[in-house]
């Protein structure tokens, strides 16, 4: 059996190593763009500030994938998949499959701007490349503006601020990490940041155009009509589903690449596809979108290579999940955190830097926010997961979530499989 895969991130690294457990005789192709064995795409920021070095981000050792026998074939830009032929192209070469997956990832979504494309001093920040470009450019002197505050543009803003003269922030929002803070709990974060890591914010506002001398921008204007010093722009506004492979091969695309929910197939019966290029449903709220986390395309990668090996797995349920720090601020969030409707109510616990907010729909936690205070994270996770009736709960949920606070019956099934 051929597979071949490409991308060799989360999704594509999972899924090859899935195949070989599955197959241990079968050929592994993984083809990937990059000039990198698979790495850790979320500590480029840390590299960026110097807390990790470039060899300490790979995620496995080089003599693992020849002893696993996965051929891992990097600046490999496929440019055609022949559904007809089963073949994939890269250049000249082709490389023939009897199972295909794709697990191209991502790309930067660029907004309209003036006289900002091709300005050498204008960069994206999604992998390693991007990371390292930026750490080349960046020193004390440099007045660093980055397009966006969500999880990429502040995780980039922070690492500018360990080694820039300044570092401004424009989000089109009207806070912060919008898709994974509510407004209270965000401005509690900005304040922080604002506090640790000299981060200025100018928010409900965007970039429209930059002034520039010769190829390098010198200022950014904003819609407000601020302008702003800008000797480096980061374009960090946000991502798309990589799927241009996809759609001109035929396959059923939609925003992402349309797949199985439980199998990860696409419309295509020899061809799977994971990660971020793919659409999910989300199990809390039954629509589909593209949650573009690391430990969603992880999963999905070992479901579709399961799959394509011949194995059972299925994949039980997405939702969004995320666990990051900003200056030593703990953040987990998970689930429905801005989810709208009479049918959803909340619960919130503030004491100092510790914060709460516990989401529910009817009887059942649906999200969370919890900013220093992730002890429950796992419990909290668990019930959103198994969607847990939480009306035979005894007891503070907020204090000691556990099993134990579910009278006898309940616990009984949940250890035993059967009611008492």
């Amino acid at each position: 059996m051929k597979y071949v895969i490409i991308g060799a991130s989360a999704a594509g690294l999972a899924c090859a190593e899935q195949i070989r457990k599955e197959d241990k005789s079968g050929e592994i192709t993984v083809l990937t763009k990059e000039e990198y064995l698979p790495y850790s795409r979320p500590s480029i920021s840390y590299y960026l500030k110097g807390a990790v070095k470039e060899k300490e981000m790979y995620l496995r050792k080089p003599s693992y994938y020849a002893v696993n026998r996965i051929d891992i074939i990097t600046g490999a830009k496929v440019t055609e998949i022949d559904r007809t032929e089963k073949t994939v192209k890269v250049g000249r070469k082709v490389y023939p499959y009897d199972k295909l997956c794709i697990c191209a990832g991502s790309k930067p979504f660029i907004p309209p701007m003036k006289n900002v494309s091709s300005k050498e001093n204008a960069c994206t920040f999604l992998d390693l490349a991007s990371s390292k470009v930026i750490k080349e450019k960046a020193n004390g002197n440099t007045r660093a503006v980055v397009i966006g505050a969500g999880l990429i543009g502040m995780k980039a803003a922070e690492g500018l601020s360990k080694i820039c003269k300044s570092v401004d922030v424009v989000e089109l929002s009207p806070r912060i990490l919008p898709s994974i803070l509510d407004a209270k709990s965000a401005k509690g974060v900005k304040r922080y940041i604002e506090e640790k890591g000299h981060i200025k914010y100018h928010l409900g506002d965007t970039v429209t155009e930059a002034k520039s001398r010769g190829k390098k921008i010198t200022s950014v204007i904003l819609k407000s009509g601020k302008e702003l010093k800008c000797d480096m722009l980061i374009l960090a506004v946000g991502v798309r589903p990589e799927t241009e492979l996809a759609e001109k091969a035929g396959l059923e695309v939609d925003r992402g690449i349309i797949v199985n929910s439980k199998t990860m197939q696409t419309s295509d019966e020899n061809i799977y596809a994971a990660g971020d290029c793919t659409v999910s449903i989300d199990m809390l709220d039954g629509r589909k979108k593209v949650i573009a986390l690391w430990v969603n395309a992880v999963q999905q990668g070992s479901i579709a290579g399961s799959q394509m090996a011949g194995g059972e797995q299925t994949l039980g349920g997405a939702y969004s999940v995320n666990a990051i720090d900003f200056y030593g601020l703990r953040i987990c969030t998970c689930g429905l955190i801005n989810a709208e409707g009479e049918r959803y109510s909340d619960k919130v616990l503030q004491s100092g830097d510790s914060y709460k907010r516990l989401i529910f729909e009817d009887n059942h936690l649906v999200g969370f926010v919890l900013i220093n205070a992730s002890e429950n994270a796992g419990i909290y996770t668990s019930l959103i997961e198994n969607q847990t009736d939480l009306s035979g709960l005894e007891g503070d949920i907020f204090e000691t979530p556990s099993l134990f606070l579910f009278e006898k019956s309940v616990r009984a099934q949940r250890l035993k499989g059967e009611a008492v």
